[in-house]
């Protein structure tokens, strides 16, 4: 009984965690959110008055020429159904020990896998985003937001996974540690829903693609014996979970103006070279 209960209080402080999480930036988010649409509305204000007292003048330091861009409302709760059925998929399969050792054994005995491409895979979709950038296909945002929306996107999906996994420290298949939930996949699944949110409403095969690539090195994980396949659902759900809210909380500021501010220098201290990035306020 003591054993069940332990079970049941894991799997609820998981999906507590998740709950919390997604409250605290959808508040925040939502007060920031105000925040700037009270600030628009005031530089409107100032605007119609400057223009009907025959003062023409603009200045440049207006707010009203930042680029803001807010989420749709009408969306509602449908792009939360994929992450929250995959999150709740790998919690429950976490616990099923007799299933995730059968799915172990099926894939080890006709599917089993020894290479490394899982390792590059997991990056492709960002690097399709930005080679398609280059050659001139026009995603949903410019440079600025896109790159800004990656990195934020890289950095909670790390925190997210990173966290669980030294919190939870499941033992891989291959007797390793912190298995639960896979990084790997994470990222892979974090980097297409990138790519979906950039080009899907440009063509579908751009979402087919990168889904594809992400399920693959989902695949490759479970079949390198490296992860079980509830690290795999839950890295999936978030993947997902964590683009679609970097999504919901980014403002969109970083136009045209923002990235001349940015001055990149070389350096050399001794025997190190790098460069130094600079953003002018």
């Amino acid at each position: 009984m003591n054993h069940h209960l332990n079970i049941i209080h894991k799997a609820l402080k998981i999906n507590c965690l998740f709950f919390i999480f997604f409250i605290s930036v959808s508040s925040a988010s939502n007060l920031h959110r105000s925040f700037g649409q009270k600030q628009s509305f005031e530089t409107e204000l100032n605007h119609f008055r400057t223009v009907h007292n025959k003062d023409l003048t603009f200045h440049s330091d207006s707010i009203h020429q930042l680029n803001f861009r807010y989420p749709d409302k009408k969306r509602g709760l449908k792009p939360w159904i994929a992450p929250t059925l995959l999150i709740s998929s790998g919690t429950a399969l976490h616990f099923m020990n007799g299933t995730k050792e059968s799915v172990r054994d099926f894939t080890q005995d006709n599917f089993a896998y020894h290479g490394t491409f899982d390792d590059y895979a997991q990056y492709a979709p960002v690097a399709a985003v930005y080679a398609l950038s280059a050659v001139g296909v026009k995603g949903k945002n410019n440079f600025g937001n896109k790159t800004a929306i990656a990195i934020k996107s890289f950095l909670v999906n790390g925190l997210i996974t990173d966290r669980l996994k030294y919190w939870v420290n499941e033992p891989r298949p291959s007797g390793g540690v912190r298995s639960f939930p896979s990084g790997h996949t994470s990222k892979a699944f974090s980097f297409a829903h990138f790519m979906h949110k950039e080009y899907g409403e440009l063509s579908p095969w751009f979402s087919i693609g990168a889904y594809s690539c992400a399920t693959t090195v989902a695949v490759m994980r479970v079949a390198k014996n490296a992860h079980w396949v509830s690290d795999v659902l839950m890295g999936a759900g978030i993947g997902i979970f964590s683009t679609e809210l970097v999504y919901l909380t980014h403002q969109y500021k970083w136009d045209n103006e923002h990235l001349k501010r940015f001055d990149i220098f070389p350096f050399q201290l001794g025997n190190q070279k790098g460069v130094t990035l600079v953003y002018n306020f």
